[in-house]
């Protein structure tokens, strides 16, 4: 059932000598996310949504005069399947609790719950970076998000994997945005994506920062070279939950159909009253799924 809040559990509230109380903040939870700037977010209409991968029909071909036109074909790909989970929480408090408490600041259910569902929802999008190599953790293709055999509708496989891994640095931004522009599209013919901003741990926040603002490059003896990066990148979204390394790091793309955050149901909060214990119950609960459609999203450094 849990832990029930009693008097004693929150003995000094019911003193009128308590100043402040020191917690974590219980404000703005929801613009503090990390998520939303990386994923896209939607609604979902059902308890499941697929995405499916299409491709063809391919390069037209020469044909003589008055010769019969060569037909192409549309092939289906890899299906991407999102199923809604359900995360939920509650916290139990005595009415007496309730009644001798002095100060609103203790409790706070709503707030507490709203921002500790808010922070589930970050480092369950967070998983995705984390896991983004693990086999264990796949996608529509079968492969995990950075994989150098991604799948192709007509055949083959293609790599979103940085081939010679790099630390940040200007020549490494370059390298990775160069195979990016080189990503087959779903045809299997080059379509290329365009790198949009930089998804890395926080500890490379500095590093980022320093490649994307300068305006003449960062290298040493390139003082009078404009820095490409600066007008290539946008904001940089350092992930504080992405905890696993300090040396991976990913370029997002404006590929469609990336990364995606599927909301079932917004987090929603409840109370009610178990009578039998006169104890108050404050409870949230959310569905949602992530994952990703399109593996041209990122171009992932595995360093």
């Amino acid at each position: 059932m849990g832990i029930p809040v009693f008097t004693s559990t929150i003995v000094d509230a019911l003193k009128l000598t308590l100043e402040s109380t020191v917690d974590d903040s219980l404000t703005n939870y929801k613009s503090k996310a990390v998520f939303p700037k990386w994923m896209g977010q939607s609604n979902m209409e059902n308890n499941y949504e697929d995405d499916l991968e299409v491709g063809g029909p391919g390069l037209a071909a020469e044909k003589s005069e008055g010769a019969e036109m060569q037909a192409g074909g549309i092939t289906e790909g890899a299906l991407t399947r999102y199923i809604a989970r359900t995360f939920a929480l509650k916290l139990i408090i005595t009415e007496e609790a309730v009644e001798d408490n002095k100060y609103p600041a203790i409790i706070q259910a709503a707030s507490r719950l709203g921002r500790a569902m808010y922070k589930t929802a970050d480092i369950d999008a967070t998983n995705i970076l984390a896991r983004a190599t693990n086999a264990a953790f796949t996608g529509g293709d079968g492969q995990p998000l950075a994989s150098a055999s991604h799948t192709l509708p007509n055949g083959g496989t293609f790599s979103n994997l940085m081939a010679v891994s790099m630390s940040p640095s200007r020549i490494a931004v370059a390298t990775a945005t160069s195979q990016m522009r080189k990503y087959p599209g779903h045809d299997g013919i080059i379509e290329g994506v365009e790198p949009d901003h930089a998804i890395c741990p926080q500890e490379q926040w500095y590093i980022w920062d320093g490649l994307t603002m300068s305006e003449k490059a960062p290298d040493p003896g390139s003082f009078n070279e404009i820095n490409v990066v600066k007008g290539l990148l946008g904001t940089t979204v350092p992930v504080k939950y992405w905890t696993n390394t300090t040396t991976n790091w990913a370029l997002h793309s404006d590929a469609d159909n990336g990364f995606k955050f599927k909301w079932r149901r917004k987090p929603r909060n409840r109370s009610w009253v178990d009578n039998d214990q006169e104890i108050m119950k404050y409870g949230i609960s959310a569905r949602w799924s992530r994952g990703w459609s399109d593996p041209r999203c990122v171009l992932f450094v595995n360093a």
